[in-house]
């Protein structure tokens, strides 16, 4: 692989690890304590491309690689949310509230005025983000952001509904569905938008669970559509829970699980595209799914039972990768392993069977590196790891790395994944 390559990918990941920082501007707007960031956001918009975009029968691999890329450009262009039709807004909270809990009414030549401008400006930002590229890859990332603003193919106009319908779960999980604390803005937002028969069923389902509507859909077609809005109301979890090494190390404000997710999830597809034998699609929907446990396990680290043993300090215990034997790192993987299974039954619990057996699979697969993907996704996360622990470090001299380091050379063994943490010395060595 081309040293051109491996420098381009990792300066666009450094670049994209920014919206795992960016809070999203409506919630701070909002007066949302801590809100999700665009990071976040696209985890779990991603993971609702999968589910509904496969009950859709539309191209699984399109769709999530739509999903994932429909908001890089904001690490330049920033989060310009709905309230960018409002002219001014008050700078008092209270009286900004108010204001931002109704949609803003304005003609269509205005909203083609401000929708062209910020069309311009991201488009610009992610023509500076994927710079790094070779034209195959910058072309496939920018038609798939092209498709989803122009709505040109199925894949691209869904996943910007879909959009809307994520970011309305979120606001139910802020506000409420009390119209009076949570304002009808969302809704009309949504609304304004949404027109696919699937997803007008599922803001029904939402309707009924929220608002106590009744609905007039097929019964099998309701309750598959009830377990997968559970689904994402128990992963949408991940948005909140602090990966727990970065919390053990003192970081501040660290990376959520989910925030993970998406930097490992855009690794897979970049470095994946680059691996033909390995099947793309199955890669996405691992990297999305590998750490899902963590919903009811909370997030892991190989020093969780060394802490819970030893008297020695815990700064000291963090300064070396952990070092068992056989048999101890054996009987860590079959209690984690048992756990981590128990959970995924619990989370899957609503789901229809088959999509249950295929989630459950992925994780397995992962776990156990008993497939292509599942060997070659590890490393990812490694370096997933490692690349977030550098840019802290790069931030705190305080902050070391050489763990992270051990560990990554001890699992890496692809010229492809080698290659990437060569890079890594370079740029921050």
């Amino acid at each position: 692989m081309s040293i051109f390559f491996m420098k381009g990918l990792l300066n666009f990941l450094i670049e994209i690890n920014k919206l795992k920082e960016i809070p999203r501007t409506g919630w701070v707007l909002m007066g949302v304590k801590n809100p999700e960031t665009i990071a976040d956001h696209t985890f779990r918009t991603a993971f609702l491309a999968w589910l509904l975009g496969q009950k859709k029968k539309l191209n699984l691999k399109r769709i999530i690689k739509s999903a994932l890329s429909h908001d890089l450009c904001e690490v330049y262009a920033g989060d310009i949310t709905p309230f960018f039709y409002y002219p001014q807004l008050p700078k008092k909270k209270k009286e900004r509230k108010k204001i931002l809990m109704k949609w803003a009414r304005l003609s269509e030549k205005e909203k083609k005025k401000i929708g062209e401008k910020k069309f311009n400006k991201e488009k610009t930002a992610l023509l500076r983000l994927i710079k790094f590229f070779n034209p195959k890859v910058k072309n496939e990332i920018f038609s798939l952001w092209y498709d989803y603003e122009k709505g040109i193919l199925e894949e691209g106009k869904f996943v910007r509904q879909l959009n809307r319908v994520e970011t309305l779960l979120q606001s139910i999980n802020y506000f409420g569905s009390n119209i009076v604390k949570s304002g009808n803005n969302w809704w009309e937002w949504v609304e304004e938008i949404v027109e696919d028969p699937l997803l007008l069923d599922f803001l029904k389902v939402i309707q009924k669970k929220f608002y106590g509507k009744r609905i007039r859909i097929y019964r099998s077609e309701e309750k598959e559509l009830e377990g997968i809005l559970d689904f994402f109301l128990k992963i949408g979890k991940l948005k909140r829970l602090p990966r727990l090494y970065w919390l053990l190390r003192k970081v501040k404000n660290p990376e959520t699980v989910a925030g993970h997710i998406f930097t490992l999830t855009m690794m897979a597809w970049i470095l994946g595209r680059e691996r033909k034998e390995l099947d793309l699609e199955k890669l996405l929907k691992m990297a999305l799914c590998h750490e899902l446990s963590a919903i009811y396990t909370g997030d892991t680290t190989p020093y969780d039972e060394i802490l819970s043993k030893t008297k020695k300090s815990k700064k000291e215990i963090l300064k070396k990768l952990p070092r068992l034997s056989k048999k101890e790192k054996m009987e860590m993987f079959l209690k984690d392993y048992q756990e981590e299974k128990r959970a995924f039954e619990k989370i899957t619990l609503t789901l229809k069977p088959s999509l249950k057996r295929e989630i459950i699979q992925l994780w397995e697969e992962y776990r156990t590196k008993s497939t292509p993907e599942g060997y070659f996704l590890p490393q990812l996360n490694v370096l997933a790891i490692l690349l977030q622990g550098l840019l802290y470090e790069k931030k705190d001299k305080d902050f070391f790395t050489f763990p992270l380091w051990e560990w990554a050379f001890e699992i890496c063994d692809h010229p492809l994944t080698l290659g990437l943490l060569e890079e890594m010395k370079k740029k921050f060595y």
